[in-house]
């Protein structure tokens, strides 16, 4: 039996305080079903799925986030980062509009660093905001004009080519950014951090970043964004999965490569064959292990085919690169 909890805090709304605590989640947990909507100190959560806090403390900040023109004077702050997939919103009182055109107000969330939701409703008559975000990390939630607050992050996306993972997002402006760390994880809950990128630090154009992930992965796999500023504060990107072949697929890594390339498989290997484009056969391995690396150090640059045969007799060709 699915349990579900509704627990509503709808408090008066207060006099204007520089940050209060409002609501505190222990280890336990507060657990909310999905597509069950819970409102906590006028902040309602509606979740696609399963959702949990835990060990959390939830504060109203008044004080408004900076931009052009700054955010209104009502933030959520969340002790801990937290990863929300559903509608989130919240009511808000007209003197907090801090100057803004309630009409064309958007979520905002990010923390220290915001980036504005599109697509978000505002309900004049209530003085209510909401929108539907995908799967998303914030510590803070707020309302602004679109793209008025300092907007980082305008890109983020994943894709597999050939035998890696690409990562590539793009930055509209950066103040006093440090670097990009590149996390992934099986689950979208444990995160392992694959690497850094470093970042611009100050910037007020565009500008692109990429990252490979060379490592053989199979089924589901998560990847975000920490992005760290020059302070040690920091803010997480949107989640963005891909889902990879099964793991009785064959894949060859790195690619391009330089010098050593490894066969993978879950399966044992018959034989493994090298030939380049006008089917020369450059190198022949038998039963190899599957994970094992061989040198290509010395095979002149190109495009070779990397042909393997496991020992239930699957075949796969892959292109690789050698630079």
């Amino acid at each position: 039996m699915i349990k579900r909890y509704l627990f509503i805090c709808q408090l008066a709304l207060l006099p204007a305080l520089s940050a209060r605590a409002q609501f505190s989640a222990g280890a336990e947990g507060f657990f909310i079903a999905g597509d069950t909507q819970v409102s906590i100190d006028s902040l309602t959560l509606q979740p696609g799925s399963g959702f949990s806090l835990a060990s959390q403390t939830l504060t109203i900040s008044h004080t408004p986030v900076p931009g052009s023109p700054p955010g209104i004077a009502r933030v959520y702050n969340f002790s801990s980062p937290i990863t929300f997939a559903g509608i989130a919103g919240f009511f808000f009182r007209p003197t907090e509009l801090n100057g803004n055109a309630e009409s064309t107000l958007q979520l905002a969330h990010g923390n220290p660093s915001f980036v504005s939701a599109t697509g978000g409703t505002v309900d004049l008559a209530r003085h209510y905001i909401s929108d539907t975000l995908s799967t998303t990390s914030f510590t803070a939630l707020t309302a602004a004009q679109e793209n008025a607050l300092p907007v980082r992050l305008i890109g983020f996306q994943v894709r597999r080519m050939e035998n890696l993972t690409v990562l590539a997002w793009e930055t509209s402006e950066e103040r006093n950014s440090d670097y990009f760390e590149i996390q992934q994880s099986d689950d979208s809950r444990s995160w392992t951090a694959l690497g850094n990128v470093k970042a611009a630090t100050e910037s007020a154009t565009s500008r692109k970043y990429t990252f490979n992930d060379l490592v053989q992965r199979y089924g589901t796999q998560y990847y975000r964004l920490k992005m760290v500023d020059t302070d040690g504060s920091f803010t997480y990107s949107v989640i963005r999965q891909l889902r990879l072949d099964d793991a009785s697929t064959i894949s060859a890594y790195p690619n391009p490569v330089v010098d050593k390339l490894r066969i993978g498989s879950n399966e044992p290997l018959n034989s493994v064959r090298m030939t380049d484009l006008n089917g020369r056969v450059i190198l022949n391995l038998t039963k190899p292990k599957p994970g094992q690396e061989f040198s290509l150090k010395t095979y002149p640059a190109g495009t070779y085919l990397i042909q393997v045969e496991t020992a239930t007799g699957k075949a796969q060709a892959i292109k690789i690169i050698k630079q």
